[in-house]
């Protein structure tokens, strides 16, 4: 691990520091709980969360939302807070958590999540078995279950979604999401209005899409991909 691993959302940054024991810190806007200090202040410094948290296993990863938080421990166990509008904290409710509180591991079939992403209003998840869920707001497709119902849990995405290929990686923009496969593929869902799924027009993709890599990319196969919460675009590395 890096010396410190980071994440913005739209007005508030999640940090965990390496050396020693790992720490979670954050900081800015705390009005939806999303700074998980169990209250809704804002902090102009960063604020370090308690070291009990997480059943004593460290995190290794955080996501900021537009309004809430992700974290992912060592375990593969993800906690959320902040924000429960449209279910974007998967506790199969719309509460407001002012605390990290685990997301149940039932909605993931028992496996072990290795990634994370958050979206504006919805949450991505990648398994080591390479299988991803997705769960929140849905109103433009970003769930990838070919309709527009949000998800107040964890719902994995079928197994031809990627064409029958597996996910190495996900990320999640305000209304969009994106997964690259094993092979280097790129597959884009969920609002299209500003172009940022890449397929040459401006609607919107209710299930995973391939991108036309050999007219996009020249062929060539795509190694990550970043997409920003509370904006509308993407961005792929080659």
């Amino acid at each position: 691990m890096a010396d410190a691993v980071m994440a913005a959302g739209r007005a508030h940054t999640v940090c965990v520091t390496a050396r020693g024991t790992p720490q979670l810190w954050s900081w800015g806007n705390g009005q939806n709980g999303q700074l998980g200090h169990d209250d809704r202040e804002s902090r102009k410094r960063p604020a370090r969360l308690g070291k009990e948290m997480f059943g004593g296993s460290p995190a290794v990863m955080v996501c900021c939302g537009g309004k809430h938080t992700l974290v992912l421990t060592a375990v593969g166990c993800i906690w959320s807070c902040a924000s429960g509008l449209c279910g974007r904290l998967g506790h199969d409710d719309t509460a407001d958590q002012l605390v990290l509180t685990l997301v149940g591991t039932e909605g993931f079939r028992e496996a072990q999540i290795v990634m994370v992403a958050a979206g504006g209003a919805h949450s991505v998840a990648l398994g080591a078995e390479e299988r991803v869920w997705t769960w929140g707001y849905d109103r433009r497709g970003q769930l990838g279950h070919n309709n527009q119902e949000n998800r107040l849990m964890p719902r994995l995405l079928t197994g031809e979604a990627l064409g029958g290929s597996v996910a190495v990686l996900v990320s999640a923009g305000r209304l969009h999401t994106v997964a690259v496969t094993i092979e280097g593929a790129l597959w884009v869902w969920g609002g299209g209005e500003y172009g940022q799924l890449g397929l040459g027009h401006k609607h919107d993709r209710l299930a995973p899409t391939l991108m036309g890599t050999e007219g996009a990319f020249g062929g060539l196969q795509v190694l990550t991909v970043a997409c920003f919460c509370m904006a509308d675009h993407t961005q792929g590395g080659k």
